[in-house]
């Protein structure tokens, strides 16, 4: 009974599509970004429950997520950042543990576990509208790629700028110098007359090239959540294509045996997509403060 009552729609689509909520002026709150709050205040609700009282050899969860932070700090980060990799950190970790929190959140079936402890079918209609997965929108996706897009520049300038100040230039004249070199190096050198007149081609191809690296960041990103989603559907869905009840039991035991293996999948692709998309951003800022290499 509960494969209609999920799929009263027949709509594959329908719970990967964004939801209007409500509106606030000229701003539509809709499922995602609603979910996107929740994904943050759940995110700093559970670190600062786990790491209220820190112990010098952590244990269980602490242990846990102690770990992915040292493993981020000194396998991903100190490799490319080197000595600026403790400054960077905080942006690091938020990044990774934010994006994750979002792709889990989606995968709970809220309305559907409410149907099957309270037996309410109004329970997940209520809740359908509000649910959903935050990365499965691509204006989400692309508002992180688009954030990461101006970290990458502006820690460039700024690390232009701190050595231009410990050469011992005045702020004003760093903050002009260091903001401009910082372009000037992103740019591959050619000696000679060549190497002018192709600077300004090169320039707007690197330039090109590092948007284009944010665009795919929120395209991997939004592509990996709504596919998983579809699939598991999509499976669903294959249930109430058949008419008999033979028919539907034995492909609704198929159907469930996928959804399995798909869900064990998408909660594999869940870490994996935080992780790609987090070390990506590391090595674009690593690029950006060590233009010499």
């Amino acid at each position: 009974m509960i494969g209609p009552i999920l799929l009263a729609s027949s709509n594959a689509l329908e719970h990967v599509a964004p939801h209007t909520l409500f509106r606030v002026g000229s701003l539509t709150i809709n499922n995602h970004l609603f979910m996107a709050g929740v994904a943050s205040v759940l995110m700093l609700a559970v670190f600062l429950v786990v790491f209220r009282s820190p112990q010098i050899v952590p244990s269980g969860v602490q242990n846990f997520f102690e770990a992915i932070c040292v493993y981020f700090r000194d396998e991903v980060a100190r490799p490319v950042l080197h000595e600026h990799t403790d400054r960077f950190m905080p942006f690091i970790w938020t990044m990774f543990f934010f994006i994750l929190f979002s792709n889990l959140l989606g995968m709970i079936p809220l309305g559907s576990l409410l149907y099957l402890t309270i037996g309410l079918p109004l329970g997940l209609a209520g809740l359908k509208e509000f649910y959903g997965t935050p990365t499965a929108n691509i204006y989400v996706t692309g508002a992180l790629a688009a954030f990461t897009f101006v970290m990458i520049h502006v820690s460039g300038i700024l690390n232009n700028i701190a050595h231009r100040r410990a050469a011992g230039s005045p702020l004003l004249s760093a903050a002009i110098v260091g903001f401009f070199l910082y372009w000037y190096k992103m740019v591959p050198h050619i000696g000679g007359v060549l190497g002018v007149v192709l600077f300004v081609p090169l320039f707007f191809l690197e330039f090109f090239g590092l948007f284009v690296k944010s665009v795919a960041l929120a395209i991997r990103l939004f592509a990996n959540m709504v596919a998983g989603h579809i699939v598991l559907a999509m499976l669903l869905l294959f249930v109430t294509m058949v008419s008999s009840m033979l028919g539907r039991v034995l492909v609704g035991s198929v159907s469930a045996v996928g959804a399995v293996a798909i869900s064990c999948l998408e909660l594999f692709v869940a870490f994996l997509q935080a992780y790609i998309f987090t070390f990506l951003a590391t090595l674009f800022i690593g690029m950006a403060v060590h233009q010499e290499h």
